[in-house]
Order: structure tokens, then sequence, then C-alpha cells
């Protein structure tokens, strides 16, 4: 695989141990989307279980993320910080500009699934059509249809 040269800011997503179940669903989900590099535990790895998802980089629909999995007791850097308190917050969200209905609804249906509606999906005073969700594994977004370009003429 050829490297991808990884752009100034990005999204850093840390999990506790979920990021390669994470990072399939989102890159299933947009389009564009593609998994450009995963490190994984090596055999004997002090802390790791062989195999399991360290850190990864990848896109959705063009954007640049990193994920982790916290490391676990044991694990080189798991002295460094105290991994156990971290969580996702909402207040922090990935802001997704939907071009059309389907997509939102397509984006919000799959996002929500077993995840927690913040503010459902509806009309709201900054949107014709707007979401804020938690997904199943914690991260929190923002769902927002783009009014059509003819919309924005008149």
């Amino acid at each position: 695989m050829p490297a991808t040269p990884a752009p100034k800011l990005m999204t850093f997503l840390t999990f506790r141990r979920e990021a390669e179940e994470a990072l399939q669903f989102y890159v299933s989900l947009f389009d564009n989307s593609e998994v450009h590099r995963m490190i994984r535990a090596r055999a004997g790895e002090p802390g790791w279980e062989e195999g399991t998802l360290q850190h990864a980089l990848f896109t959705l629909d063009g954007q640049m993320f990193m994920c982790t999995n916290m490391p676990p007791p044991g694990a080189v850097g798991y002295d460094l910080a105290p991994w156990d308190s971290y969580e996702f917050s909402p207040a922090n969200a990935i802001y997704v500009q939907c071009e059309s209905e389907s997509e939102f609804d397509r984006f919000y249906t799959s996002l929500s699934e077993k995840g927690e509606v913040i503010m459902p999906a509806g009309g709201y005073e900054f949107s014709a059509r707007f979401a804020w969700l938690t997904d199943r594994f914690g991260v929190s977004w923002r769902i927002n249809l783009v009014p059509s370009r003819a919309a924005r003429g008149r």
C-alpha cells in the first residue's frame, strides 16, 4: 500500500477496544472512504492480544481520520495517561453535510442504530433538517441537510 501523506490537521478518535469495528462501519457508510494503514499488536507484545488493532489511518468521504484503541494494562504507554477515565463527549462532534434527503436518512438511520439521539431529525430555526446523535461507539455526529442550490438562489 503506498504511503498516504497526512494532512496538517485531522480528527483523532480513541476507542476503548472497538476501533476496528468502528472504522470498518464508518468506511462502509461513507462514499470515497478507505483504510490507508493499520498497525496491529504483535505476538508477545505486553498487554495486547496478538492482531488487535492499535492504530489506523483512514478517510471518510475524502477527509482523513486517525483512530486507536487505548493501551490495555501492561502495554507500553498505559502508565502515561489515566486511560480508564477517558470517553467521548457529545460536545465534540463530526459534522456531516448531506446533499439529499435520502443521504440524510441513510446516515441518520445507520449512525443512530444502537446509539443515542440527542436532537431528533427535524426542522430547526437554523436548519430545515438537522439531527444530533451519539453512535453505538460513543462518537457524536451532527447531520445537516444542505439546502439545494436552487433553494439558496431564491
